[in-house]
């Protein structure tokens, strides 16, 4: 666990663009660290395109993210709970998103970080200001991208800018793998200079779409499925890595139990996968992608470098 005054870790969530699981992976990631026993808090700080409420069933909460950074609210009326997670949402009408104090990102991110062990920054696509201002406030951050090269050009020009803020990239996420079009974990790691993070391929999966139509993160609605696997797998290594102090799956009855908005009634899932692995050979990540690592491949790895490595130099 991050020893600072404040105690907790915050965690950016970043993509160079929209559209790639961000945010899935947020709630995902946030839902698989609650079911260990930490406490958790996910903070949308994509003000431009807020959409964290919707992924968990809250489409009108009292107060919002945005609310708090013009100074309407505090930050406490802001956290809406759901279960063992912490969701602080923001506003989805374009007028909130005029006259915000992004300078306050920092504040609000220490704040939190007494309360909660990990602080999930759900940050904005791109490289905006205030997804510098999020980013610089992170104790450490995961790259989300697809194997789409318009996607992973711009998750490598995210990674620079996350290391001029001298912000660790512990983790890189591909997601949608195995759909047919072209993916290689460690080809791509190494063209976004991740290599030495935690990777994690999920592959495409229908249960997550479901999920997000039930507001329920697919690794509490449907734990056996490739997808919450994956994310649990990234839950795994991440506290291994970023050494946070948990308990086993399943051990406590303080685990993570998602209670729907609308009823306030626990929703029903399978319970929790008790297959926990830490380190997966890539030989294996392959195989459950569904992808190819013949001769084929590797000549198109190649070409994927390539093209990635024109485009930014």
């Amino acid at each position: 666990m991050d020893d600072d005054a404040s105690g907790g870790f915050a965690l950016a969530i970043a993509s160079g663009k929209g559209g790639v699981g961000k945010t899935t992976t947020a709630v995902n990631l946030g839902a698989a660290f609650a079911d260990r026993g930490l406490d958790v808090a996910i903070v949308d700080f994509d003000l431009g395109m807020a959409n964290l409420g919707a992924f968990v069933g809250l489409t009108d909460p009292e107060a919002t993210i945005h609310d708090v950074l013009r100074g309407n609210a505090s930050i406490e009326s802001a956290c809406h709970e759901g279960g063992g997670l912490t969701i602080v949402p923001g506003a989805t009408d374009l007028d909130s998103f005029a006259s915000l104090d992004t300078a306050a990102i920092e504040d609000v991110v220490e704040t939190l970080k007494v309360d909660f062990d990990v602080v999930l920054l759900d940050a904005g696509a791109g490289l905006s200001h205030e997804v510098g201002v999020t980013l610089s406030a992170a104790d450490g951050a995961v790259l989300v991208t697809t194997a789409e090269l318009a996607s992973l050009t711009d998750a490598a020009k995210t990674g620079e800018l996350v290391d001029r803020l001298d912000v660790p990239v512990v983790g890189a996420v591909f997601t949608r793998t195995g759909d047919g079009s072209f993916d290689d974990v460690e080809g791509i790691a190494t063209a976004l200079g991740t290599t030495d993070a935690v990777t994690v391929s999920v592959p495409y999966d229908r249960a997550v779409h479901r999920s997000i139509r039930g507001g329920v993160p697919v690794v509490m609605s449907a734990p056996a499925a490739p997808a919450s696997k994956a994310y649990d797998r990234l839950a795994t290594r991440l506290t291994s890595l970023l050494d946070f102090d948990i308990e086993s799956p399943g051990e406590s009855g303080a685990g993570f139990e998602w209670v729907d908005p609308a009823s306030g009634t626990a929703a029903e899932t399978d319970g929790p996968d008790d297959e926990t692995v830490v380190e997966v050979p890539l030989e294996e990540l392959i195989a459950e992608a569904g992808l190819d690592d013949g001769e084929t491949a590797t000549k198109e790895r190649v070409r994927l470098l390539d093209r990635v490595w024109s485009r930014l130099s």
